[in-house]
């Protein structure tokens, strides 16, 4: 697979000019502060929504990046910090890099973002309201918050969510106009459609999370046989692996598992792949969806969470949730019709590109900062 640059590759299905992305008004004077950590450990280096720092960093030389550091004087100060605060059972590391998030000097246009916010609400359990230089990102769906951290949302002042279904219910509680939609960015270098086209045989699955696995199982099992040369490819680490139907799967000959793979292995797997089959019962913004538009591989997958804001319905086809014939019938549609899959390929590549790679995508993080913190 051949390197090719974000703009102006010949390679590339389409290129930005640098005059179209948004340009924040002060960006030079901004100063973010953010608190991120690994929250998947089989992410790598060109996965996850932390590669924003990487990006930020380009763009903005005041930006401080705080991470918790698994080193014997974190655990001590992660254990002081977390008795002082009276948190029983925390991470000690986490709660030490909260602890220097907190006292990361900042200034007048200083904006202190937690990057995922969903791992770090009990940082905010001293105020009733935090300042608004205090940015959260809402990763995931009301109905995947636990009922005793809601009340957290209510306490965040500034907010970012990856998706825009219940944006309403969000600004309900962070406050009116104190949202702002973003969408996830996604490596366009790194993740690219492979030099040759892909066979149509092989279908690959990745993840668990909110993953419809009883919905997958049942139609791999109607797909082999009515399409015996087909294969499947599941990345799923292993201790995912009993989720409902997928033991059903583990003998099948057509069935290959993965796991613990690299970056790049996990590239050359999705763009590899003549489709995506992802079922899906919830939804934020996902990985897997993200890096399979990057390649431009097709997805088939269900119309839930923000899986409309990345491309679906208007990009490439979804299906409802639960309904086998009609996810059965588009897969065989793209089977059948290898011209029309390519075509979706170009688009899901072009959206990659022009909606959510990492340059793009974090331009529109510091000027969300301004609006919201600095």
């Amino acid at each position: 697979m051949a390197d090719r640059s974000f703009c102006g590759s010949t390679n590339d299905l389409v290129s930005v000019p640098q005059q179209t992305l948004p340009t924040p008004r002060s960006c030079d004077r901004l100063r973010p502060i953010l608190l991120t950590n690994k929250v998947a450990p089989w992410f790598g280096e060109h996965t996850g929504y932390q590669q924003l720092t990487r990006y930020l960093a380009q763009l903005n030389r005041n930006t401080r990046v705080i991470t918790p550091q698994r080193r014997w004087r974190d655990r001590l100060v992660g254990k002081l910090y977390s008795t002082y605060r009276g948190w029983p059972g925390r991470n000690q590391f986490d709660a030490a890099a909260e602890f220097r998030f907190q006292r990361a000097r900042g200034g007048p246009y200083s904006a202190r973002h937690i990057l995922h916010f969903d791992e770090h609400t009990w940082f905010l359990d001293r105020w009733k309201k935090a300042p608004r230089e205090i940015v959260g990102t809402i990763h995931l769906p009301p109905s995947c918050w636990p009922a005793q951290e809601l009340n957290y949302l209510s306490v965040l002042s500034s907010a970012i969510v990856l998706y825009q279904r219940d944006l309403a219910f969000f600004e309900s509680k962070v406050g009116r106009g104190r949202v702002r939609f973003i969408r996830h960015g996604v490596d366009t270098e790194f993740f690219q459609p492979a030099d040759t086209p892909a066979p149509p045989i092989h279908i690959l699955f990745s993840g668990h999370y909110l993953r419809n696995t009883a919905m997958l199982e049942r139609v791999i099992v109607r797909l082999a046989a009515r399409h015996p040369e087909l294969r499947f490819h599941l990345l799923v680490p292993e201790m995912f692996r009993d989720l409902a139907g997928l033991p059903a799967l583990r003998e099948r000959p057509d069935v290959t598992w993965h796991a613990g793979i690299s970056d790049r292995q996990m590239r050359e797997l999705i763009a590899s792949a003549y489709l995506v089959l992802l079922p899906m019962d919830e939804s934020g913004a996902n990985n897997a969806v993200i890096e399979a538009l990057a390649c431009g591989t097709p997805i088939v997958t269900t119309d839930v969470g923000g899986v409309r804001d990345y491309g679906g319905g208007s990009v490439y086809p979804i299906v409802p949730n639960n309904d086998d014939d009609a996810m059965l019938s588009l897969v065989e549609r793209y089977l059948n019709h290898r011209h029309w899959r390519d075509e979706v390929s170009v688009q899901c590549r072009h959206f990659a590109v022009t909606q959510l790679a990492w340059p793009l995508v974090a331009r529109q993080h510091l000027t969300a900062y301004e609006e919201l913190a600095a």
